[in-house]
């Protein structure tokens, strides 16, 4: 089979790689689905490893001094860089920041930046781009890539210059939402588990609820047999045992290894980060690969300020557009002019394919063309990378094992310039399971396909719950009932959420929302939940003046909401790209393909807008810039 396709791409190699790809993906699909792996917040035998080993309990506010009047005018559930951004939005939009309270079940600010501190931390997205509010704050981060010390380090940062370093209780989750009509207000069930002291549980009322519960938040490990008889160390790499290692968060010297052989289970975005530094300290590194990831070029630097300044941060709204500039790079239409970031990511367009597309298709009938295009635009940088594994990776055999087969935006890509040199050290050995997964653990061993290998300690780098299923409520792992007691669990499950914006639902008024349900999202994820925030701020400070000093109560109307659902409907087609991908927690492990027709709608309307952020963006600000609040109600 030979010939050339109408855009140049080959045909015998388009079809070539596409059948590859269904054959990969078919290994990779398990019957289970997304519950082959343990949420451990869920599993009781599992708690042990969601205990916080950073918590500094005597640095900790009882919750109940931070509400001595049982009231607040703003609650905002978590503390991560999100919360403090919207909190921050908010202030800027005239809440004062001693009428906000944070509550998160961390021991202190950061969210994923708290609980995940394991060697050879940093951020996939460039530092000037992802730490928010750099032009606010003139903070100049020390690396093209921070690491996690240093964002942790910037989020106290910022929860000081707004005066939030005292208004947030630690240790602290809502249990349970209910919206009272007749105060418009919101009662919060609160309890608070410090390590040191008996809990507490509290009612706080708030007139307005924000949440901002992070995609990276509630840890899961493999289901794997056997887990819970390992007699050695094992943890998930967002509770790292440097005890158990040697070094610190800030020291990467893993001298507790030297003697001990370790296998660390999973090759994501995560995996790739740490394996580098185990393999300089270990006896030996099994890695447990299920599916390979797909590793680009990252090229890591220290931040020359004089460069910085000069060029990066050279006039007023420079880090807006540079964000900007990034989402600019996932397309299948015209590429911007100017390249500001330069790096892997603006070299990997097909991305389009997940965050949504304005040149997409617009309805179900131009799908397959679509997909066509973005196969055709993504194959050379697929191919290219397989290549770089090639020239790598010395032993063919392992080589061949560490290639993805997969589109670009069937998983988060990968970053790394030391990861596949890593396999060419002879203590370390890659244990490929073709998709399938280790059979089993027992009191001294992983065992990977019936054959046995001893070690002393497993890690387990596994990720966390999908981040794009259930609810707010099931995200915050609460129970929350709007007007007339109904749950959103129950009715988002019956007919999708009814959102103006994806910020405020009907059926929930002043509960603000971050993300991603009728909404856009970006592989920056603190740029969307910032995009959020100066929405909900907005539609807040016009509710204000219009309330005129009265409590009042915020939402989209009816007709509104309904409309709005169908419009993200109607958009909706090229979301579609990720329907038969390779199983990850993008697709709920193949989960969305089993969709049955009559949840399909319902999938459509409460998922991305399909013509993505930056279309989303700039519908918004129209819809802001006309400033009549079309579709909002504000109730006195």
């Amino acid at each position: 089979m030979s010939g050339i396709l109408d855009d140049g791409l080959p045909c015998v190699d388009a079809l070539q790689v596409e059948k590859r790809y269904g054959e990969e993906r078919a290994k990779r699909l398990r019957p289970e689905g997304d519950d082959q792996f343990i949420d451990i917040s869920h599993s009781p035998q599992h708690q042990s490893f969601l205990e916080d080993p950073w918590v500094e309990s005597e640095n900790l506010q009882d919750v109940k001094s931070l509400f001595p009047d049982s009231r607040c005018s703003m609650l905002i559930l978590g503390a991560g860089l999100g919360g403090l951004v919207y909190a921050v939005r908010m202030i800027q939009a005239g809440i004062k920041p001693e009428d906000i309270r944070m509550v998160d079940v961390a021991g202190g600010f950061g969210g994923t930046w708290y609980w995940n501190r394991y060697p050879g931390l940093h951020c996939d997205i460039e530092s000037y781009s992802y730490l928010p509010l750099l032009e606010e704050t003139g903070y100049v981060p020390k690396h093209r890539y921070s690491r996690g010390e240093e964002i942790r380090g910037y989020a106290n940062l910022v929860a000081e210059k707004w005066g939030l370093s005292k208004n947030v209780a630690f240790q602290t989750k809502a249990q349970k939402l209910e919206y009272n009509g007749e105060s418009k207000e919101w009662v919060v069930e609160l309890e608070q588990r410090r390590s040191d002291k008996e809990s507490v549980q509290m009612d706080v009322r708030a007139e307005y609820v924000v949440t901002v519960n992070g995609p990276l938040n509630w840890a899961k490990l493999p289901g794997i047999p056997g887990i819970l008889d390992f007699k050695g160390d094992i943890f998930h790499a967002s509770r790292w045992n440097y005890s158990a290692t040697g070094g610190s968060p800030e020291d990467w010297s893993l001298t507790q290894l030297k003697d001990k052989t370790v296998a660390i289970i999973g090759t994501g975005c995560t995996a790739i980060q740490i394996i580098p530094h185990l393999a300089r300290w270990a006896k030996h590194v099994y890695v447990v690969q299920r599916t390979p990831a797909s590793v680009d070029h990252q090229d890591q630097k220290e931040t020359d300020e004089e460069w910085f300044h000069k060029e990066v941060a050279a006039s007023p709204g420079w880090q807006h557009e540079r964000m900007r500039n990034l989402h600019e790079h996932f397309t299948t239409g015209e590429m911007p002019s100017v390249n500001l970031i330069g790096d892997s990511w603006t070299r990997a367009p097909a991305l389009a394919g997940l965050t949504g597309n304005a040149d997409g298709p617009k309805s179900m009938e131009e799908l397959p063309a679509y997909m066509k295009k973005l196969h055709a635009i993504d194959l050379p940088r697929q191919n290219r990378l397989r290549k770089r594994v090639e020239e790598e990776v010395h032993d063919k055999d392992t080589a061949t094992r560490l290639q993805a087969w997969y589109p670009s935006w069937c998983k988060r890509p990968a970053f790394h310039d030391e990861y596949l040199s890593t396999f060419n050290r002879s203590n370390v050995t890659l244990l490929d399971t073709e998709g399938k997964g280790a059979d089993r653990i027992t009191d001294d061993s992983v065992v990977v396909d019936g054959k046995s290998y001893a070690v002393d300690l497993i890690i387990c780098a596994t990720g966390f719950r999908a981040p794009f299923t259930g609810t707010p409520a099931e995200k915050a792992n609460a129970k929350f009932f709007g007007r007339n007691g109904v749950s959103i669990t129950e009715e988002w499950a019956r007919s999708g959420p009814k959102t103006q914006h994806g910020v405020l639902d009907y059926n929930f008024p002043n509960l603000f929302f971050s993300g991603p349900w009728q909404g856009a999202n970006s592989p920056n994820y603190l740029f969307a939940v910032d995009m959020f925030a100066k929405h909900a701020a907005y539609i807040l400070a016009e509710a204000r003046r219009k309330a005129d000093g009265k409590k009042f109560a915020v939402a989209p109307s009816s007709s509104a909401a309904e409309k709005w659902s169908m419009e993200v409907a109607m958009g909706s087609a090229p979301n579609a790209a990720i329907m038969g991908c390779t199983p990850s927690y993008l697709n709920v492990e193949g989960g969305l393909d089993k969709v049955p027709p009559q949840m399909q709608m319902i999938i459509a309307s409460s998922g991305l807008w399909g013509s993505g952020i930056e279309n989303f963006i700039d519908l918004i600000e129209a819809w802001r810039e006309e400033g009549n609040m079309e579709g909002i109600q504000v109730e006195v």
